[in-house]
């Protein structure tokens, strides 16, 4: 007989390839590791491409105006506030300041609709204000008729705040859309009595249809000969407002020859004048309002005005003079972000008290910005609260520096400042809000180009006269500043976040592709990685690619290295799919055009960090929504665009979830845009460039490489996924059949009775033990119990080391049925075979020691032997008995017992029905002898002698039954480490006993054990086993990164969950069988999880021990005795 185990070898070659396969697999797997750290962490960042948009439109100045500005004699008059407060000018004495009280100053300023900032300014500043003077008012240039367009929110902040609100009513023509003053207009108006009354008529009800406090008119660019229309004009709007309790003021520009300030007084109570615009967008560069010009202008109209009837209007903004060209005005954030952005150094000129600095910008354009800031307000306000002006209002909110509002809500002459002192430390910092960000342009694509920043100021005053004499920037104080790019006109841009998605994206490329519609798609790292054939196809049929992250987190809730992590991960994915970067960029739950919040704007900025341009969106018909109708989604996305036509970037969804109602709605879209001639345009367009340069190619070898780690772990992920799902439905399969072919043997065969006869043949019970001193007698003493009336007991002691022999010999030296043996060590096999020598009978029992069984075990098993049935019939070869757990004293043991009534004899119940038993149980099992010998016998070659043999006796055209009521208790491991070197015996057996009978495997000759139980054991016992541990580790992987994708969490889960309760069915019919106590699966929960794990380690145990072809002993485990006597053993 061959001695040699099976996979056993002497060489060392099969170990040693495997070893160092492993190894290097290993060493690729860890070096791949770095590779990828090293790309991310280098940050092969592409260059951003350089933009324009409507604010960046330089219009070129061949003849720039010439301010007039002071002349020689001004000079030697006007010397500034310092002089001119220190000396109290003889010629021209102030009068005094009648009050030093807060309240009677008017501090207005002026409120606009059309900069966010504004209404943010409104609503932090109001309590410093008394007046408020929004531009509500217009003219339309075709009926030349009122147009209001009141903001209801700024309204009811206003009335709350119990503010004067003078609504401002201009001469812009909102068809040119510049903001331009066009005089045509009001020349049209004043020289038509109907119109004017009309007009007029239309204020009066507004005003006092919304209880306003009065009227502020701003006509400019007047295109008349004489100043009498418009005073004519004022006179009339003047009685009829005053006829009802309502102020009137109007706004002069200084020397501007338009305006008869003398007589426009008459008919208004406050003549707003504008100090500032000294210079101006086409004229040459300059200060704002510089102190001598403002000096001469207040002097000037004071002269011909009463000062208490004049309000200062200051100056809270500047302007950026690019070389010959117009310049840009620009706010105070926006003045000192590009300082910042361009590294120039601001200078505060104590002559004029303007600041101003230079710059070059990209492009090489040489630009001149002149600002006023606090300090400029500050000195000018101490020069009109001492000239005894009426008060002050800026121009405008939200374009101001917010250190104004420490000391706007005072009064500022000498008197007021004698009795409360102004602290000039305020002017030291400045702490900028997070949130209001400052927007320069306008359009759906952002670039940050200042983030929030509080500033460092250092400041000398003048103790004596308390002006501010010299200011310098040591740390710009600077908060959000977002230049807006990618005006749309008549054309729309579609864009699908979240995917790419396996089931919806590839039907959403179809709809574009056959409708000739580009389409821009935000793709979430994960989603990517996980589906990197649909990446590469999205690149690949002309579709722009974005960064939406890699896990789809908030990115204002997470540190900045994760956040950074996030997007640069996603660009390196895109980067080694499709060989080309992405500039673009669109935050998860943040992808508004016009962000204000903390949450919206920190995104942002930290993808400009890494070279972002940031997409946002005005179109969102929150397709997201779970149960949302393709029709809701359509119908949300026209309306929201026929409310906002010059907004153009549609958001919708391909993944996160059920995207069927956005891929119903997408055709239906796109052809309502085709109807109205609209264009599809892609970001590129938007932009103005090419797909090229917001999408630039990448080639170096360090990408290569990326390209080909991500490609392997895209593949090795896919292929555990699909084992994943291929053994959760291959599991499911198993169960079904084996619950119905378990219902087919038992209506097959009810019960079988003892068959008639007087003549019982001899059986030997053969019972192989190795030092099993603590069990052997009490097992020897149960199977006399039998109640077969013809039987015999060979022990065979396998050469223990302990007193087994010695008791069992003297417990039953003379006993007529008992016949003890002894042989030298040679493994279960050899000890069984010796029992076969031995034994004269023409049937076996073969029983491990440790097991007892119920008394009417062996007349139960001899029936199926007995009962032959019909001559054709094929043989009985073997018995497989029914084993029960009778030591369910711990944890352990309680969950071996649900195995083996929930697999091991559930599948002898279903594999009898195809004559597929692979395991005749050791513990009990019949056999006929012949059946024995013409198989070969018991071998060696494996450490499963019962499942080797049951397979060869099957294979020699034997029948092998299972008989359920031939009922055997065992006792199973109780502690983990015997446990795992059992099971490590039973997997290795299997796996050799498999191998070995190969041969039998999917032949249709030996059926049911060749086509089913024999690839059940290479399928569910070997191959879905060993890669089931990578399979769960993805799964685990996929519920941590996709948690954001709830269709596919709920996916796994449902799979999970109609697995667990499929499973947890079929082992409640096998309870019911086996007539067990159901509440013991309570247990099969933790059961099915944790043994798993185990069954693991046990199998790769298996497979090191079959490569390195090392030989394997029967080996021992410790007896405790614990088995119930078979009479206490019970099952209701």
């Amino acid at each position: 007989m061959n001695t040699r185990q099976i996979f056993q070898t002497s060489s060392n070659k099969r170990w040693n390839i495997f070893k160092w396969s492993g190894r290097l697999l290993l060493f690729i797997s860890i070096i791949s590791i770095p590779i990828v750290i090293f790309t991310l962490v280098r940050g092969i960042t592409p260059g951003l491409p350089l933009l324009s948009s409507p604010a960046d439109t330089l219009h070129h100045l061949i003849n720039p105006t010439i301010p007039k500005g002071l002349s020689k004699k001004d000079q030697k008059k006007y010397k500034g506030f310092i002089t001119l407060l220190a000396e109290k000018t003889k010629q021209h004495p102030l009068p005094q300041a009648p009050d030093p009280v807060i309240k009677d100053k008017v501090r207005a300023a002026f409120f606009v609709d059309w900069d966010p900032q504004s209404f943010a300014s409104l609503q932090k500043n109001i309590t410093k204000l008394n007046t408020v003077v929004p531009e509500w008012f217009f003219i339309d240039p075709i009926t030349d008729t009122l147009q209001p367009k009141i903001d209801m929110d700024a309204l009811a902040l206003m009335k709350k705040n119990n503010v004067r609100v003078l609504p401002l009513i201009n001469n812009t023509n909102a068809i040119t859309g510049n903001g331009n003053f066009d005089g045509k207009i009001l020349h049209r108006i004043l020289h038509n009595p109907q119109k004017k009354e009309k007009l007029i008529s239309d204020l009066l009800k507004y005003v006092t249809q919304y209880q306003l406090q009065g009227i502020n008119i701003d006509f400019e660019e007047f295109n008349e000969k004489g100043d009498e229309p418009i005073i004519a004009f004022q006179q009339e709007l003047y009685q009829a407002f005053h006829n009802r309790g309502l102020l009137v003021t109007q706004d002069v520009m200084p020397e501007d020859d338009d305006f008869n300030v003398k007589e426009l007084s008459k008919y208004n109570d406050f003549i707003f004048l504008m100090a500032y615009d000294e210079h101006y967008g086409t004229s040459t560069p300059g200060p704002v309002c510089s102190q001598q010009w403002i000096e001469k202008a207040l002097d000037e109209t004071a002269k011909e005005i009463p000062s208490e009837k004049i309000i200062l209007a200051l100056a809270g903004y500047g302007y950026d003079w690019p070389a010959s060209t117009e310049a840009t005005t620009i706010t105070y954030q926006q003045a000192l972000a590009g300082a910042r952005q361009y590294q120039a150094t601001i200078y505060f000129d104590n002559t004029t008290y303007n600041n101003n600095y230079q710059y070059t910008d990209g492009d090489g354009i040489k630009h001149q910005v002149y600002f006023a800031d606090a300090a400029t307000n500050f000195n000018t306000m101490r020069f009109a609260d001492e000239y005894a002006t009426a008060g002050t209002a800026l121009w405008r909110l939200g374009s101001e520096d917010d250190r104004l509002w420490t000391f706007y809500g005072r009064n500022l002459s000498n008197a007021a400042m004698q009795i409360q002192p102004f602290d000039f430390s305020v002017f030291n910092h400045v702490n900028t809000p997070v949130a209001s960000p400052d927007y320069i342009g306008d359009g759906e694509v952002l670039n940050v180009i200042a983030t929030p920043q509080p500033g460092i100021i250092s400041i000398q005053y003048d103790s004596t006269e308390k002006l501010v004499s010299e200011q310098k920037y040591l740390q710009l104080p600077t908060k959000y500043v977002i230049k807006k790019y990618g005006n749309v006109q008549h054309q729309v841009l579609l864009t699908f976040d979240d995917g790419p998605d396996p089931e919806y994206t590839p039907q959403i490329l179809n709809i574009l592709k056959r409708e000739h519609v580009p389409a821009a798609f935000f793709v979430v790292g994960v989603q990517a990685e996980a589906n990197l054939p649909l990446l590469k196809q999205i690149y690949k049929d002309g579709f722009e690619i974005g960064n939406h992250t890699f896990t789809h987190p908030n990115i204002a809730e997470v540190s900045g290295k994760r956040a950074v992590a996030e997007m640069e991960s996603t660009r390196l994915l895109i980067e080694a799919a499709t060989g080309h970067s992405t500039v673009l960029f669109r935050a998860p739950f943040n992808a508004d055009a016009e962000p204000s919040k903390e949450v919206e704007l920190k995104p942002i900025a930290i993808s400009r960090e890494k070279n972002y341009y940031t997409i946002g969106e005005s179109i969102d018909p929150n397709d997201w929504v779970p149960g949302v109708q393709a029709d809701s989604i359509y119908n949300r996305v026209i309306k929201q665009y026929e409310a906002n036509p010059e907004k153009g970037i549609i958001l919708l969804h391909d993944a996160g979830g059920n995207r069927q109602a956005t891929v119903d709605a997408l055709p239906r879209i796109i052809q309502y845009f085709k109807n109205r001639n609209i264009q599809f345009i892609t970001v590129a367009d938007l932009l103005k460039t090419t797909k090229a340069v917001i999408m630039p190619p990448v080639h170096n070898n360090l990408m290569a490489t990326n390209a080909i780690i991500i490609g392997e772990w895209y593949y090795l992920q896919q292929g555990l996924n699909y084992a994943f799902w291929i053994a959760i439905i291959l599991g499911l399969l198993r169960i079904f059949m084996l619950g119905i072919m378990v219902f087919l043997q038992k209506k097959k065969a009810p019960g079988l009775p003892m068959a008639a006869t007087n003549s019982f043949p001899k059986v030997s019970i053969i019972v192989p033990a190795y030092n099993e001193e603590v069990n052997a007698i009490k097992t020897i003493e149960n199977l006399l119990l039998q109640d077969y009336p013809s039987f015999c007991i060979e022990f065979v002691d396998d050469g223990s080391q302990d007193h087994t022999f010695e008791n069992v010999s003297n417990a039953f030296k003379n006993h007529p049925k008992v016949n003890v043996h002894h042989k030298d060590n040679g493994g279960k096999a050899s000890a069984l075979n010796y029992g076969l020598l031995k034994s004269d009978a023409d049937y076996v029992l073969c029983i491990d020691a440790d097991t007892q069984l119920k008394h009417d075990a062996l007349r139960q098993l001899m029936k199926y032997f007995l009962n032959t049935g019909s001559p054709n019939a094929m043989p009985v070869g073997a018995v497989a008995g029914n084993v029960k757990v009778g030591n369910q004293n711990t944890i352990l043991t309680r969950w071996q017992n649900i195995e083996y009534i929930t697999a091991q004899n559930f599948e002898r119940r279903a594999f009898d029905l195809i004559n597929g038993i692979t395991v005749v149980p050791g513990a009990i099992g019949a056999f006929k002898k012949e059946a024995i010998f013409n198989a070969g016998g018991f071998t060696t070659d494996t450490l499963a002698e019962d499942c080797d043999l049951t397979i060869r006796i099957i294979k020699k055209g034997y029948r092998v039954v299972n008989c359920t009521e031939a009922i055997a208790i065992t006792e199973a491991p109780e502690t983990l480490s015997q446990f795992m070197k059992q099971r490590f015996r039973w997997s290795y057996g299997i796996m050799q006993s498999f191998w070995k009978n190969r041969d039998a495997c999917f032949r249709p000759k030996y059926k049911g054990l060749g086509m089913v139980a024999l690839p059940g054991i290479l399928i569910f016992q070997i191959i879905l086993p060993m890669i089931a541990p990578l399979a769960d580790f993805m799964l685990l992987f996929s519920l941590i990164w996709n948690r954001h994708d709830a269709a596919s969490l709920h996916k796994i889960g449902w799979y999970y969950l109609a697995f667990i309760l499929v499973d947890m069915s079929v082992s409640l019919l096998a309870f019911s069988y086996e007539k067990e106590k159901k509440l013991q699966l309570l247990w099969l929960i933790p059961q099915r999880f944790i043994y798993r794990q185990l069954m693991y380690i046990i199998l790769f145990k298996s497979i090191r021990k079959a490569i390195k072809g090392e030989t394997q002993g029967w080996g021992q485990l410790k007896r405790t005795g614990n088995v119930k006597q078979v009479n206490q053993y019970s099952h209701s």
